[in-house]
């Protein structure tokens, strides 16, 4: 596979970012985030909200701007939430989410006026009926029992939210007792095709009501996820929201009184981030050139399984176009044998100080990677806003490896 050519002004940008604050580095798009969100407000019917997974990016300049924008947020931790709260988002527009949470995040929930809960068991929800809290908002997550799109399925088999056949009588009382304001689906992640992403919203949307008539529920509002993906390959195309967006005003038209939410993360942010890394050494791996950078997957994780180093796109090489193509593959600096970034890319002939900048870097990645492994710095994240340049973390030392006290044996 080629890398197809980025826009002057942003390798331009990436540049002047890997000089100034050297490498690794993040560096995320803001500019690229707004024009997303504009394109997603224009495809939706209106009324349709959206709240942003904060677990794909919670980088507090990336939540500012969505925040900004007037979406939602869906957080898992007493940690995301106080992010979300920091960047803006309003309480009422927050959802929290996952199958645990502790009690600093309950405590914390309890002290905002319509903060929603989505609880993901019978247990939790026996739990949380006598929970104290103003204007408490409970939604219930359903395990879809219906076949999912995307490439990370979250049907029948899943381990998350509560299924259909356990929706009985007790299931109802319990629900009562709560205030079920509605519910939550996720049925897939990373979805391309656009009837898949259409067909997803209507099941989850069949399933909530089916729930709502065995609960006697009426439902405030229905989140009905959403798992719209990004193409990571050059030959993928952009998601076409108009079956999906066809779909929502059909499902909103049966649903009168009835909130309908999408739930996106990787879809708003992936493709505003890069990730810049420096080739270090020149190798061969697999009988075929290879390069060493100082970057590796302790910093950019494949955390979803999409097997990125095989499928993606090339990195973009920073600096002037050079003659000449072959197939190179881009190795970590870890002392893993799976540490690859790119098995087979076709670059130009590399040298020993060039920038590589991977694209669609902007979700899942520094947070969700393991950064602790063999105590290599953390790297820099930069913010390009425009032309802006702005600095939001330095490049941190090496972290300090664990030692026993020096007065243990």
């Amino acid at each position: 596979m080629t890398a197809a050519p980025a826009p002057a002004a942003v390798a331009e940008a990436l540049a002047a970012a890997a000089a100034r604050h050297g490498t690794p580095a993040y560096v995320y798009d803001l500019a690229r985030i707004r024009a997303r969100i504009c394109d997603l407000a224009g495809a939706l019917p209106s009324g349709v909200g959206v709240r942003y997974s904060v677990k794909a990016n919670p980088a507090p300049v990336v939540c500012q701007v969505i925040a900004g924008a007037g979406l939602g947020a869906e957080v898992s931790s007493a940690g995301e939430l106080e992010t979300a709260l920091e960047a803006g988002f309003r309480p009422d527009r927050i959802l929290v989410s996952g199958p645990y949470k502790e009690e600093e995040l309950l405590r914390r929930v309890g002290t905002f006026a319509g903060m929603m809960v989505s609880v993901d068991s019978l247990s939790e929800l026996r739990q949380l009926a006598s929970w104290p809290g103003p204007a408490r908002r409970i939604v219930l997550r359903l395990r879809p029992d219906y076949p999912t799109s995307g490439e990370m399925c979250a049907g029948s088999l899943s381990r998350f939210g509560i299924p259909a056949g356990q929706l009985t009588g007790d299931a109802a009382d319990l629900a009562r007792a709560a205030g079920c304001d509605g519910f939550h689906v996720y049925g897939g992640s990373q979805i391309l095709d656009p009837a898949a992403a259409a067909q997803n919203l209507a099941d989850a949307h069949d399933l909530a009501m089916r729930a709502a008539s065995l609960l006697g529920v009426v439902p405030e509002v229905l989140n009905l996820g959403g798992g719209f993906g990004v193409p990571y390959d050059e030959h993928g195309r952009e998601l076409d929201l108009a079956p999906a967006a066809a779909t929502l005003r059909a499902l909103a038209a049966r649903a009168s009184g009835t909130r309908l939410v999408l739930e996106l993360g990787r879809y708003l942010v992936a493709g505003a981030g890069w990730y810049l890394t420096r080739v270090v050494h020149h190798q061969t791996f697999d009988g075929r050139p290879a390069v060493v950078v100082d970057g590796g997957i302790h910093h950019r994780p494949d955390l979803c399984g999409l097997d990125l180093a095989h499928r993606s796109v090339p990195p973009l090489v920073l600096g002037p176009p050079r003659e000449g193509i072959a197939p190179t593959a881009v190795l970590g600096c870890l002392c893993l044998p799976w540490d690859v970034l790119a098995y087979g890319a076709r670059l130009p002939p590399l040298r020993v100080g060039d920038v590589l900048a991977f694209r669609n870097a902007g979700a899942y990645g520094l947070t969700a990677a393991p950064t602790g492994f063999l105590g290599r710095r953390l790297p820099a994240e930069v913010a390009l806003d425009e032309q802006t340049l702005t600095l939001l973390a330095p490049p941190q030392p090496e972290t300090a490896q664990r030692h026993l006290p020096a007065s243990v044996p």
